[in-house]
């Protein structure tokens, strides 16, 4: 199937640098693109209106113009910007673009996220977070990173979480950059008890030291493998404590423009399970972030 880039748009400064960053790899890959707007639903504000009022629906059509002509204008903006489908669509936001990106059978969703540091950034943003619980296919969050030297995989190793290592090889391969696949693994006292199922208060003795070690290299030869399953080059990691910090550390040392990380493929309602892992990745990361989702058969 031809690939298909989606890239929702709230004609925002953060959606306008996912604009750009789709554009760039709708016209390197040879891509469809197709742009995204949601204007918000009648009732929602027209609600002491009639839905069928001629001065609404009028003022709806007029709006929608505007939006287009908007798009338009940003895409003209964009130097060799490819040719693009624009959608203008009504109703939830996050919604609309999970509902268009399916009939319109996207094979990448992309959208901005508003720069944050501190607490502050654990609020993704509810649209955006509940587009990338919610997509069927990868969502790729745009941020601004000062740095870009490296592509950053996070796998758990599961077989739901192996296509992100093939996703980051070929990210890693268009952008040119070195890639890093990392395994993160928690020997604090209070994870390994809690794995054990260990009583509230008890204090589990962790592995010897020797143990630990084996686990490390067990763990390195099973990344080593992993990006030999895909054919690809790049440094492996095991990375020590909670599984979501320890990426998120990496990917700042190493100065990552782009965090690739898997998540469990579902359908239905059982898609809004991200996974807590991931999703704190995908909230906190300070670089983009790939969210690769693996859809069960």
């Amino acid at each position: 199937m031809a690939s298909r880039i989606l890239v929702a748009v709230d004609l925002g400064d953060a959606s306008l640098d996912a604009l750009s960053v789709a554009c760039a790899r709708a016209r390197k890959t040879g891509a469809e693109l197709a742009v995204c707007h949601v204007l918000p639903h009648l009732d929602a504000t027209h609600a002491l209106m009639a839905p069928n009022d001629d001065a609404v629906m009028a003022h709806l059509a007029e709006l929608e113009r505007r939006v287009r002509l908007a798009i338009e204008q940003r895409l003209g903006a964009i130097a060799d910007a490819p040719k693009a489908t624009v959608f203008v669509e009504r109703g939830a936001e996050y919604a609309e673009v999970v509902r268009r990106a399916e009939v319109w059978s996207a094979t990448l969703v992309v959208l901005g996220s508003h720069g944050r540091s501190g607490l502050s950034r654990l609020l993704l943003g509810s649209v955006a977070e509940k587009i990338v619980r919610h997509a069927h296919c990868p969502v790729l969050v745009v941020r601004k990173s000062p740095r870009s030297d490296c592509v950053l995989v996070a796998t758990d190793l599961s077989d739901p979480s192996l296509p992100a290592v093939a996703a980051g090889a070929e990210e890693a391969r268009r952008l040119g950059v070195r890639l890093v696949v990392a395994h993160a693994l928690d020997l604090s006292s209070s994870a390994f008890g809690a794995a054990l199922g260990g009583p509230f208060g008890a204090s589990p003795v962790l592995p010897p030291a020797e143990l630990q070690k084996d686990v490390h290299d067990a763990l390195t030869a099973t990344l080593r493998q992993a990006l030999a399953r895909y054919n690809a080059e790049g440094e492996v990691r095991v990375l020590d404590g909670s599984p979501a910090a320890a990426i998120v550390e990496c990917a700042h040392d190493l100065g990552a423009g782009l965090l690739v990380v898997g998540t469990h493929g579902r359908t239905g309602l059982a898609r809004v399970a991200l996974g807590s892992v991931a999703e704190r990745i995908v909230r906190s990361a300070e670089c983009s972030v790939l969210a690769v989702r693996q859809v069960s058969r």
